[in-house]
């Protein structure tokens, strides 16, 4: 059986919908709800509903909703949310699989999203998320991340890994213009364009001492910021640096951040982290990364709030990652990862390589809070600079409650 929402009741309770008519159960912009069907824990790392919900316990719980969200965001779930989830100690939880899922749900023009919802959802250890599909988390009563909810993209790790709902590709992103190639130094790739714009790709062989003999070779082009968001997605990818040949490649681009929306029906408290910062620009190293161009930031992801009162001590941050550095006779090294914990400072701009003669470019550092200048990667006889990515989004619906805010971007609040 489906049900369309085409409405909410004024003065009625904040998510009481009006049902026009019967078809299927509806997430705002299109229908198709699936469950994961199942009763017994929903992954390895977290419980799921309870088996009892099916007898009719449901009815007997404090909140038997079923639709959630006031704003840019809104599910209406299969059945009422289950008995209550805590992340503790180190987890992880893959959104690419749907038995993570409490059920998953389509976005028109976007991606499916993974939605997990019980009457509280707590983390409180550090929860890692990767995976195709954003996250949506829901609290029937509360949200509390009082420990860290990660959903950066990275290139320093290993493995390296790209937050749930990270590069969405187009059209959603839109791809950096690509840098030339050149044996006597490629162009820097561009940092990716979100939130804010990204950077250009530096210039390579300034000294036109490569083929093709047609002068220096010209960096990526960052694509112009994309404005406010009208559904839930991750970071873009950065453009990828220029090739010196087919046997010495450019630097791939960082990956964008991920993206993850807390619902709850009364409070969302953020004491610890929440981070969906975009991966570094990479290179290639030692003397495969000869005359390369340095790979462009990925932008930060998407984080978004949405409760009546919304409390943050913590960090949420959504930075975009640094340029990788052009190569001379080695290649460079890569661009920092988006800052976290240190959300009002820039990731560090990859080193230019080592060797040869001429001057060498270093990648552009990321962007964070009031930080989103100087983002072109540099020019050099030999490769150029990757681009730095640009900031991601925060977006909230719901009442702010925070003496000090240590959240970067800015918060859009609705």
């Amino acid at each position: 059986m489906c049900l369309a929402v085409s409405g909410w009741l004024p003065g009625a309770a904040r998510y009481a919908p009006v049902v026009k008519r019967l078809g299927c159960i509806v997430l705002v912009m299109g229908c198709g709800f699936q469950s994961n069907g199942r009763d017994t824990p929903i992954d390895g790392n977290s419980p799921g509903l309870d088996a009892a919900a099916d007898a009719g316990a449901a009815d007997a719980m404090p909140d038997a909703r079923v639709c959630f969200g006031s704003g840019l965001v809104q599910v209406c779930l299969a059945r009422a949310p289950g008995p209550p989830i805590t992340y503790s100690g180190t987890s992880s939880l893959d959104t690419s699989r749907a038995a993570s899922c409490t059920q998953t749900a389509p976005q028109t023009g976007g991606p499916e999203l993974c939605v997990i919802a019980a009457t509280s959802i707590t983390v409180g250890g550090t929860l890692t998320v990767t995976g195709t599909r954003p996250l949506v988390l829901i609290g029937a009563d509360s949200v509390s991340v009082l420990g860290t909810l990660d959903l950066s993209s990275t290139t320093s790790t290993t493995p390296r890994r790209t937050g749930a709902g990270g590069n969405p590709g187009q059209p959603l992103c839109v791809n950096p213009a690509a840098p030339e190639n050149d044996n006597g130094g490629a162009g820097g790739g561009a940092g990716a364009s979100l939130g804010t714009k990204g950077g250009d790709g530096g210039t390579g062989d300034l000294n036109n001492s490569g083929t093709p003999a047609n002068g220096s070779a010209r960096g990526g082009v960052a694509s112009a910021a994309l404005g406010a968001p009208a559904l839930l997605r991750g970071g873009c990818r950065g453009g990828n640096g220029g090739d010196a040949d087919a046997q010495h490649r450019g630097g791939a681009g960082g990956d964008g951040g991920g993206a993850v929306y807390l619902i709850a029906g009364n409070t969302i408290t953020v004491s610890g982290d929440v981070f969906a910062s975009g991966a570094g620009g990479d290179t290639t190293p030692n003397t495969g990364g000869a005359e390369q161009g340095g790979g462009g930031g990925g932008t930060g992801g998407m984080i978004g709030l949405d409760a009546p009162t919304v409390s943050v001590s913590g960090h949420v941050v959504a930075n975009g990652g640094g340029g990788g550095g052009g190569g001379a006779l080695n290649g460079g090294t890569a661009g920092g990862d988006g800052t976290t914990a240190s959300w009002n400072t820039r990731a560090a701009s990859g080193s230019p390589g080592t060797g040869g003669t001429g001057s060498v470019a270093a990648g552009a550092p990321g962007t964070a809070i009031k930080l989103v200048d100087m983002l072109k990667g540099g020019d050099a006889d030999a490769g150029g600079g990757g681009g730095g990515g640009g900031l991601g989004i925060i977006w909230i619906d719901g009442k702010l409650d925070s003496a000090v805010m240590m959240i970067s971007p800015a918060p859009a609040p609705h």
